[in-house]
């Protein structure tokens, strides 16, 4: 591996110095560096900027099956693997003095009837809401083998343990460690008595029939994508994974403690 890729959020405060002074770093210890444009002829992508960048960097990699670092340029930065002040740590890069993490993804499919209407892959969770109307959002969710589940609400969350700590998180879901191979399932603002969440093994295969107007679905904060009546959406563990460089020997627990105050 002698060249990487970089993908910097500009609109981050000191993103573009950060990614200068990476750019040096990287270069000092004999890789180079190239646009995301390069991508292909790359053996790994660095992402400068918070989560929302490093998802993205996580999706771009995907056709290579490139691992990926992120480096945190904004607040919380889950997912990032340096923080500002460890830099100094990239040249084990160069050296082979890291080790790969395997996070599984989720593939979300939209059908109707026979025709594939969308396929995407998401790292942190794909969400059925309600857009754009007052009305509650009635979802029926089969759980594989004829089993459903029923929420009426706000909507519900499909997570990967990587997005346990994400807007699963934030909803009350419980925080799974990221090698724990598994799909939590979390209503939003459930107006049922049930609203505690669901985990599920990984080879669960979801669905949800679209029986009316006012849903959408939205993977790793992407723009949401309207649901029609007879559409049905496919949720389920996704062939590739995303790889992420661990540069650092700290456990999941410490990451935690640091980023969510505990």
């Amino acid at each position: 591996m002698k060249r990487l890729s970089l993908i910097v959020n500009e609109s981050k405060p000191g993103a573009p110095e950060l990614a200068d002074e990476i750019r040096k770093i990287l270069e000092g210890a004999g890789l180079e560096t190239a646009p995301p444009e390069s991508l292909q002829s790359c053996g790994a992508l660095i992402a400068v900027g918070g989560d929302g960048t490093i998802l993205t960097a996580a999706r771009m990699a995907l056709p290579w099956r490139l691992p990926v670092l992120g480096v945190n340029a904004g607040r919380l930065g889950f997912l990032a693997g340096l923080e500002r002040h460890e830099l100094h740590l990239l040249p084990r890069l160069a050296s082979g003095d890291f080790s790969l993490d395997r996070r599984m993804l989720l593939e979300v499919q939209i059908s109707d009837g026979e025709s594939l209407i969308y396929k995407g892959y998401c790292l942190n969770d794909a969400v059925i809401s309600r857009f754009g109307t007052p009305r509650l959002a009635e979802i029926s969710v089969d759980c594989g083998g004829g089993h459903a589940l029923k929420f009426m609400g706000d909507g519900v969350i499909f997570a990967t343990p990587t997005g346990s700590t994400a807007y699963n998180f934030s909803a009350g879901g419980p925080v799974v460690e990221p090698s724990f191979e598994s799909v939590l399932l979390t209503p939003v603002c459930n107006h049922l008595l049930f609203t505690r969440s669901v985990v599920f093994s990984a080879q669960t295969v979801f669905s949800v029939d679209i029986t009316r107007e006012g849903l959408a679905l939205a993977t790793d904060a992407e723009p949401p994508v309207s649901l029609l009546p007879g559409q049905r959406v496919l949720v389920k563990r996704a062939e590739p994974e995303a790889l992420f460089f661990r540069l650092k020997t700290e456990h999941f627990l410490d990451v935690l403690g640091m980023k969510m105050g505990t």
